[in-house]
């Protein structure tokens, strides 16, 4: 339990403000036109601990992206532990039994909603559009999200997916493991199209149900065996 009257529990304390404060105002306003001195007005800090913690305007942006990397792995890391615990309990170059296909479909499955989840919910606006700033012009910052759990997630998950599809080679697994995760990010990239084309005013519990279980459906197809024409 932390003692706020601490001087190590205050910092900490106003330097998570600081960052809550940067990540709404550099996604409502892009990185160049945020300005230091709305962020700490938000964090209702003085600007200059910017500079104390963070070393400035680029220190601050970065650990932005650290936050929302550590957010993302909290979400989703237990299902992608389970997923290399399945890998590594696999019996090498033999097919999969019945049971073993269904437990690994079971684990995609499992990431998907909890990626559905995280990428439509309401709280995590603000991080799915710095997401997508870098995704459109990358930084330092990408490499952050990048290295932290994107290449990490999406090897283990291209793996498990060579195994339930053994005669594809790695760029095929590799491009049917980016397929499968497009069709949840269509639901944050294309939100408004998304919306209008449904009619739907928003994405709520009933929404979220019919989402998954169509994204379901197509991921479980997806994994097939079959020959693809």
């Amino acid at each position: 339990m932390t003692d706020p009257d601490k001087p190590s529990d205050r910092g900490d304390q106003t330097r998570s403000a600081l960052v809550q404060a940067a990540m709404a105002e550099f996604s409502d306003n892009g990185y160049h036109a945020a300005s230091n001195r709305d962020i700490a007005a938000q964090a209702q800090a003085n600007q200059a601990l910017i500079g104390y913690h963070f070393g400035g305007k680029q220190g601050l942006y970065l650990a932005v992206f650290q936050f929302i990397s550590e957010q993302v792995q909290q979400h989703t890391g237990s299902v992608i532990a389970q997923m290399k615990a399945r890998l590594g309990s696999l019996p090498e170059g033999e097919p999969l039994d019945a049971e073993a296909r269904e437990a690994c479909i079971q684990l995609v499955l499992g990431l998907v909603e909890r990626m559905a989840k995280l990428f439509v919910s309401p709280l995590f606006k603000p991080a799915a559009q710095l997401i997508l700033r870098e995704q459109q012009k990358p930084t330092q910052a990408f490499d952050i999200l990048y290295e932290s759990f994107m290449r990490p997630s999406l090897q283990v998950v291209t793996a498990l997916v060579q195994r339930l599809r053994p005669k594809d080679s790695r760029e095929d697994a590799a491009l049917l493991v980016i397929t499968i995760l497009g069709q949840i990010l269509i639901f944050r990239a294309g939100r408004s199209t998304a919306l209008r084309h449904l009619a739907w005013e928003d994405i709520g519990p009933d929404q979220l149900a019919a989402i998954l279980k169509r994204v379901k459906t197509s991921t479980r197809l997806l994994l097939s065996t079959e020959d693809e024409t």
